[in-house]
């Protein structure tokens, strides 16, 4: 459609460029140089751009293609940042080439996808094509780190500024317009000590933790198994860790349990705690014995949903179409930035090369033929909505 083979091996070596560049949260200010080589490489082509300190040293990128008329704003965006390399078992950071895949930390999630979006742009004003309108990519800071996916929730504070968004994260080249919320909560049970000799004038923390996990597993989960949403699946709960108590000869009088909820669009927060408050009324404990707060890593992890019928997902559909690619519509089970932009107002969807199932794997890769068809993709649906 669009791409030569020069096109091609270009984006083969930006790709590889921006793996190279370490951009895990333990290393510091790595984000922000992967932000700085896009500002560069898009102002050597005649594109607009600038960075935006999210927090300290943490830097998102925003480059900018406008249009020579009025016209729809198309917001493209992707994270900086990857998972660590510990524990892989290939090469982490040269991005090598072999059997038509790229090999390294960070090609599928989501290096890759970023450098398609970006590359679309590129071509667009290299071939001098006329668009109305703008074209936006937003590279953001911190959604695979434990700090709330700092760089796209700053985009909320701009509101609707993009009539639709497209998240570059890996989908098989399919349209993700769902997916699930992600919550982790720690609930903290107070009790009393006392000497394991006479533990009645006691009040143990760990049995009364365990009657509430106990409630939660045997009537909670059963009710979350039937909240279905037609494209996400079940909402889910699980109890992932426990601690509790000093030693054996002491009534523990505190215990603490956590767990995560994949909730599905349509729930909130406050109902996902009332869900466990609830549970503990039905103790004959004192409710001050229970605390609950959300744990930091999930703040803000909401769902995603955008309506099938937005009129700019037929565009993508035929976009994909012309590409020889069949994308299907449907939700991803796997959070993404692009919940934070749906909330702002902006219509928003997953698409992007790749297999979400390579992500933070010893051995991640990504599909060439699919970043190339992804490209054309965006090339594409630029086109039908701002040519």
């Amino acid at each position: 459609m669009y791409l030569d083979e020069n096109n091609k091996s270009e984006l083969i070596d930006l790709i590889r460029e921006l793996v190279k560049i370490p951009s895990y949260y333990t290393i510091s200010g790595g984000e922000t140089k992967v932000a700085q080589r896009i500002l560069e490489i898009a102002l050597a082509e005649g594109l607009d751009g600038r960075l935006e300190e999210i927090t300290p040293g943490r830097s998102n990128v925003e480059i900018i293609l406008e249009g020579e008329e009025e016209g729809k704003t198309i917001l493209f965006c992707g994270h900086l940042d990857t998972v660590g390399i510990e524990g892989m078992d290939i090469e982490p950071l040269t991005a090598y080439e072999e059997d038509g895949k790229l090999w390294g930390r960070g090609t599928v999630d989501m290096k890759g996808g970023l450098a398609s979006m970006f590359y679309s742009l590129i071509y667009l004003k290299r071939n001098k094509i006329k668009i109305k309108g703008k074209i936006i990519l937003i590279g953001t800071v911190g959604e695979e780190c434990p700090n709330n996916s700092d760089g796209a929730y700053n985009l909320r504070k701009r509101g609707k500024f993009a009539d639709l968004a497209i998240i570059g994260e890996a989908t098989n080249l399919n349209i993700a317009v769902a997916h699930k919320g992600t919550m982790s909560l720690e609930v903290e049970i107070k009790g009393k000590a006392a000497h394991s000799s006479n533990p009645k004038i006691g009040d143990n923390a760990i049995y009364k933790a365990v009657e509430l996990i106990y409630l939660i597993k045997n009537d909670l989960i059963p009710k979350l198994e039937k909240k279905v949403h037609k494209l996400c699946g079940e909402a889910t709960l699980n109890v992932g860790m426990i601690t509790g108590g000093v030693q054996n000869n002491i009534v523990p009088d505190i215990c603490t349990f956590s767990l995560n909820r994949r909730y599905i669009p349509g729930e909130t927060e406050e109902g996902i705690i009332w869900e466990i408050e609830e549970l503990w009324s039905r103790l004959p404990y004192n409710n001050e014995d229970m605390s609950i707060r959300t744990l930091e890593e999930t703040e803000n992890r909401i769902p995603l949903e955008t309506s099938e019928n937005e009129p700019f997902i037929a565009d993508l559909l035929a976009a994909a179409k012309e590409a020889g690619v069949v994308s299907k519509i449907y939700g991803a089970n796997y959070w993404t930035d692009g919940a934070h932009l749906r909330l702002s107002g902006i219509p928003t969807v997953v698409f992007g090369p790749g297999d979400i199932k390579e992500a933070h794997a010893a051995i991640e890769f990504i599909d060439l033929k699919q970043v190339f068809q992804g490209t054309e993709i965006y090339i594409d649906i630029i086109k039908r909505i701002c040519g």
